[in-house]
């Protein structure tokens, strides 16, 4: 009996294992085949440090210049930041950068620690002769605004938060298992479904299931295959999972810094997050220095609250930066 239950057992894995061959096949096959599509798709190339790193430059006539930055793992942050770009270049220059690793730009294979990744957004910033410009953030990119803002605050005439990440975040787990561990399991997960081709396949008529954006937003034919064969083919690559795993060095070495008394700061939370921990609030609060302009608002929805309040999000800014 246990011969008999072995060999069902061996052949169920060798049936798996073809299925496995012939899906990550296929998946390759395809990858290669659509990689022509997604080549000088959008935006402009900027050389950094001998790669290249690419922009895309909304409201270019206006005088006011927003820096836009994503959160970890955005498969295409000119794409997913678009909707949020076209409402906020009616009023400023809206400039999306794709760090290394991220959307169309080159992987650097440079280690991602806070300085490095910063000094490379800055070199971009400078060479588009950007020297007075608000910083945008989501997620984990309000690490490094708030590094960035200490480095040149000179530079830098404001920072606002779209729900970013902040020093100290990670004093509170409200999960058994850490956020940063959830997030590699999450990547590893995805990673696994887009190499065996299962992503592919669920997006094949409906390339939306294969991407994360803004439902709500009209998005052409084109830009959604990009963003699908990006999300796909180049999301989670090796400058991601060296930054994921820089993640924890990174909020350490900026435990106790606070931006600038001459930056003021615009904080836009999560309520969904602000349910889950605590001091997520507080902490947004604990980072601000200049206390004239600066606030903290509280936003009722998820993380992406640039998908959900995009409309309040920039009524305010709007009514912020004028102040």
């Amino acid at each position: 009996m246990r011969k008999k239950t072995f060999k069902i057992i061996k052949r169920v894995f060798f049936v798996l294992l073809v299925i496995a061959a012939v899906l990550m096949s296929w998946n390759f096959v395809c990858k290669k085949t659509e990689q022509p599509k997604i080549e000088g798709a959008y935006g402009s190339i900027v050389e950094v440090n001998g790669h290249d790193m690419v922009v895309s430059t909304e409201g270019a006539e206006n005088e006011t210049t927003i820096i836009l930055l994503p959160g970890w793992g955005s498969a295409s942050p000119v794409l997913e930041f678009l909707p949020l770009a076209k409402e906020l270049s009616k009023d400023y220059r809206v400039i999306t950068i794709e760090p290394f690793g991220y959307g169309l730009s080159d992987q650097s294979g440079e280690e991602r620690g806070i300085s490095q990744v910063v000094e490379e957004l800055h070199e971009c910033t400078r060479k588009l002769g950007c020297d007075q410009y608000y910083l945008m953030a989501h997620s984990l990119s309000g690490l490094y605004s708030l590094y960035w803002a200490n480095a040149y605050p000179e530079e830098v005439q404001g920072f606002i938060g779209i729900d970013p990440s902040v020093p100290k975040q990670s004093d509170e787990e409200p999960l058994p298992i850490s956020m940063v561990t959830l997030n590699r399991l999450s990547a590893y997960f995805q990673k696994l479904s887009n190499v065996l081709g299962f992503t592919r396949i669920g997006s094949i008529r409906c390339p939306e299931k294969a991407v994360y954006a803004d439902v709500s937003y009209p998005y052409s034919k084109r830009e959604l295959e990009v963003f699908r064969i990006l999300s796909m083919d180049f999301a989670y690559n090796s400058d991601i999972m060296n930054e994921l795993k820089s993640m924890e060095d990174n909020l350490e070495s900026i435990r106790d810094m606070k931006f600038p008394a001459n930056v003021p700061v615009l904080q836009f939370v999560s309520g969904d997050n602000c349910n889950l921990l605590k001091s997520w609030e507080l902490l947004h609060r604990e980072v601000i220095t200049e206390t004239d302009r600066s606030e903290v608002l509280r936003l009722e929805g998820g993380h992406y609250l640039h998908f959900e309040k995009k409309e309040e999000i920039v009524e305010k800014v709007r009514d912020w930066i004028q102040k």
